[in-house]
């Protein structure tokens, strides 16, 4: 059962009319505000057209993979713990545990947040994996995802910007070696919030970098995460490359590698390549105005594990770019991921909207 709060999925209060008097004239409606840390998420360098390869035509790609409406009062309880900005809904804000996760000789930490009903119990855990480094204080992604009952954690991988160093240590030759972080990230989880012998089903998700890492844990570590949400994300490193323009093939040489130059390295750190280990269940979701990703490609890795009989899908939305944080953007991304992990892992989707 859903417990949807009453507040509008409108989101009132985001577009308002400014008057400066009676007799000013009114301004035009703001549009509605950007969240999160990216100011550019409408910039002309992440807005344009998702790439596709020559004899692939955009228009049977969207059909085939279309946009899917998710569950109409699930999207409004979220958007209406995101329009309360942790005014009432605070769970995120509670104290987080670091978690010292030792992968060889380098050890990196997992902060994590664990809602009350789970600080007992078994529960499941999504592992969220981003560029950013983690920080404790309210954040609306977790507040979601903990009051639909889960565990969530943000493991400060190699590549994390926690320091410039760090940042670094997944660049180029570094990337697969750095790689093995997202499997040591896997028994850290699971070893910790095993209760009573009960181990915790696992899932990984992310945007752009994330969607990498998901799709790097689900193919290469396959069984490291018992299921996948990925957005944003690149399939084939070396296709994207070769389909993508100079100016950002030169930009992501030093982190990917050259594709003339590096076609190896390309090859071992492309969730294609690995896509025949695949064990667990998969969603990707990209948007046709997101110039950084290849519809061909994901259609091509999806297609691959279908013929394979696994459980695996693609989502094409239109009107989404790269950087998708306006809030109907965000309730509707965040309904999708809680309907596929509780579905997967066969919890019931109930969000708590109490304070």
């Amino acid at each position: 059962m859903l417990r949807a709060s009453r507040v509008s999925p409108l989101l009132p209060g985001l577009v308002s009319l400014l008057v400066l008097g009676a007799c000013s004239r009114p301004v035009a409606p703001a549009p509605a505000r950007v969240l999160g840390a990216h100011a550019d998420a409408d910039s002309p360098r992440v807005v344009g057209a998702a790439l596709v390869r020559d004899g692939d035509s955009r228009e049977e790609l969207l059909r085939r993979h279309p946009r899917v409406e998710p569950d109409a009062a699930l999207t409004a309880t979220l958007a209406s713990i995101l329009a309360d900005s942790g005014q009432r809904l605070r769970w995120s804000a509670a104290p987080v545990e670091d978690l010292a996760c030792d992968n060889g000789d380098v050890r990196f930490r997992i902060q994590v947040r664990v809602p009350p009903a789970c600080t007992e119990r078994a529960c499941p855990v999504l592992a969220f994996y981003t560029t950013g480094c983690p920080r404790p204080g309210y954040h609306w992604r977790p507040e979601f995802f903990l009051r639909a009952g889960f565990i969530y954690a943000e493991p400060a991988v190699r590549g994390t910007q926690c320091s410039e160093d760090w940042a670094r240590a997944d660049d180029g030759p570094l990337r697969a070696a750095a790689a093995t972080d997202l499997e040591a990230a896997s028994r850290c989880l699971r070893q910790r919030f095993t209760r009573e012998g009960v181990v915790p089903r696992l899932g990984i998700l992310g945007w752009s970098y994330g969607g990498n890492q998901t799709l790097v844990g689900m193919t290469r570590f396959a069984g490291s995460y018992d299921a996948g949400f990925a957005l944003a994300a690149k399939t084939d490193l070396a296709s994207f490359l070769s389909q993508t323009t100079p100016e950002l093939r030169r930009a992501r040489a030093a982190e990917y590698g050259d594709p003339e130059r590096d076609a190896e390295r390309l090859r071992a750190i492309s969730p294609m390549t690995w896509v025949d280990r695949v064990e667990g269940p998969i969603a990707l979701m990209l948007g046709a105005r997101d110039p950084k990703v290849s519809l061909s490609d994901a259609d091509a890795f999806v297609r691959t594990l279908r013929d394979r009989g696994q459980d695996a899908s693609l989502m094409i939305v239109p009107e989404h770019a790269h950087l998708t944080e306006r809030p109907e953007e965000i309730a509707f991304e965040h309904a999708h991921l809680l309907q596929f992990f509780t579905a997967r892992f066969g919890v019931p989707l109930r969000v708590d909207t109490l304070p």
